[in-house]
């Protein structure tokens, strides 16, 4: 069965754009020397192996970055999320469609998270237009998006996601991890980056 894994890190967004051209060697020892504790601790999805990992960060803080890289550089932030900023928890959605909860979001009124789930971030570029089909799909709330999040999400009736259980991915099958993603993780999320003075940054993975 296809699972979604979302998982929200507070970061500082600058420091991660700042990454690039850095020649900052200190980061790339200590991303790789985090693979193994987190690959142990099922952190890590995709980057598990050094000989992977190193070229790719190399890139980066060489400012030599590549934009034929096949899946770009995003896949690097669950190894850079715990590294340069710190993990807020992580949720496991089963079954497919989780992409589409835009939709349901903007049913409800949850305009700024509908606008966040839809936007990729485009780290490591400044200024480049968002890949039309990344994945993962990473996504970044800026404090003023946190401020919006946090008033609409206090303010939500749960009750809207059983009487509108049909805009879900799987239906009324859906309605408890959606509760529970709406109701429980995302205002600890956005309360966790609110709190340190950072950004939330967002990355969806697994089954689309």
């Amino acid at each position: 069965m296809a699972e979604q894994y979302i998982s929200a890190f507070a970061i500082d967004a600058d420091v991660f754009l700042g990454m690039a051209g850095s020649h900052d060697d200190a980061l790339v020892r200590a991303a790789l020397g985090g693979i193994e504790e987190l690959t142990e601790a099922g952190g890590l999805l995709r980057a598990t192996e050094a000989a992977e990992v190193e070229p790719a960060l190399r890139e980066i803080i060489t400012g030599r970055l590549d934009p034929s890289r096949p899946g770009g550089y995003v896949w690097l932030l669950e190894l850079l999320g715990p590294t340069a900023g710190d993990p807020l928890g992580s949720v496991v959605l089963p079954g497919r469609g989780w992409h589409r909860l835009r939709k349901a979001f903007r049913a409800w009124g949850l305009t700024a998270l509908a606008d966040l789930w839809g936007r990729c971030w485009t780290f490591p570029w400044r200024d480049a237009a968002p890949d039309p089909d990344p994945w993962p799909f990473p996504v970044l709330a800026s404090k003023a998006d946190l401020d919006r999040l946090r008033a609409e999400l206090a303010g939500f009736d749960l009750d809207r996601i059983h009487a509108d259980h049909r805009l879900l991915p799987g239906g009324d099958d859906d309605v408890e991890e959606v509760a529970w993603l709406v109701g429980d993780m995302l205002p600890a999320w956005v309360d966790g980056a609110r709190g340190r003075g950072r950004e939330l940054l967002v990355l969806r993975d697994g089954g689309r």
